[in-house]
């Protein structure tokens, strides 16, 4: 049976990563030649500059026009490309965006209260405390409530958690959610991050998560509300 020219690209991408590993290689590090691939993997040049294409845009090497081959510099802006891709193409669920912000942070007090972080909660009541005026002068709340959530994900010292949770938000800004909340659901909010940075205060990890994940009820209510009228599952 003939190998087609994509299981040859796909076999060429796989050693490509395989020998990165094997030899250890750090970003920035020059990379063996298309020449030296061709003679390596015995596959053809079209080969070969069809896999670095495909692992440049993955964000695995960064090919130089005259300039070689190197080991591309750790970033998510290729996920963040991919999940772009995908939306335009399928769409998303609010519902599992929703699932997937709620795994994020659950994740993030684990990982505070289990590495037993020294978190700033001056910090994170200072920006509760902003999010209390928005709600007061009726000024929309959503900028204030970010920032205290990612505040939180911040304080776990996992730059690349951090990073990670990024561009599952920038994923989430994609799926625009007319949440207009009243007044006292919003107080309701405001006291439960006042619970959250309590419990993390006490390292009480249980508590932290259970609050967080009913603090994040109403929005799966107004999702399941909008799936209803529109029919969606």
């Amino acid at each position: 049976m003939a190998i087609h020219k994509t299981s040859l690209v796909t076999i060429a991408m796989e050693r490509i990563k395989n020998h990165i590993v094997e030899n250890k290689l750090k970003p920035n590090d020059k990379f063996l030649t298309e020449k030296e691939l061709v003679e390596q993997l015995q596959v053809s040049r079209t080969v070969v500059r069809e896999a670095l294409i495909s692992l440049q845009t993955v964000g695995i090497l960064t090919v130089k026009p005259g300039g070689g081959v190197y080991i591309a510099e750790p970033t998510f802006d290729s996920i963040h490309t991919i999940l772009k891709h995908y939306y335009d193409t399928y769409g998303v669920k609010m519902k599992e965006l929703m699932e997937i912000r709620e795994i994020i942070e659950l994740g993030a007090l684990r990982l505070i209260i289990e590495k037993q972080v020294d978190v700033d909660t001056s910090h994170l009541h200072s920006l509760n405390e902003s999010y209390h005026d928005a709600i007061m002068k009726k000024q929309d709340t959503k900028n204030t409530d970010r920032l205290f959530h990612q505040a939180i994900i911040k304080a776990t010292n996992n730059e690349t958690y951090f990073k990670f949770s990024e561009v599952i938000s920038e994923y989430f800004a994609l799926v625009i959610i007319d949440f207009l909340e009243k007044e006292d659901t919003l107080i309701d909010s405001y006291k439960q991050h006042k619970q959250i940075i309590e419990a993390i205060n006490q390292k009480n990890l249980p508590e932290a998560q259970r609050v967080l994940k009913e603090h994040f009820q109403p929005v799966f209510r107004f999702i399941n509300t909008l799936e209803e009228t529109n029919g969606t599952h």
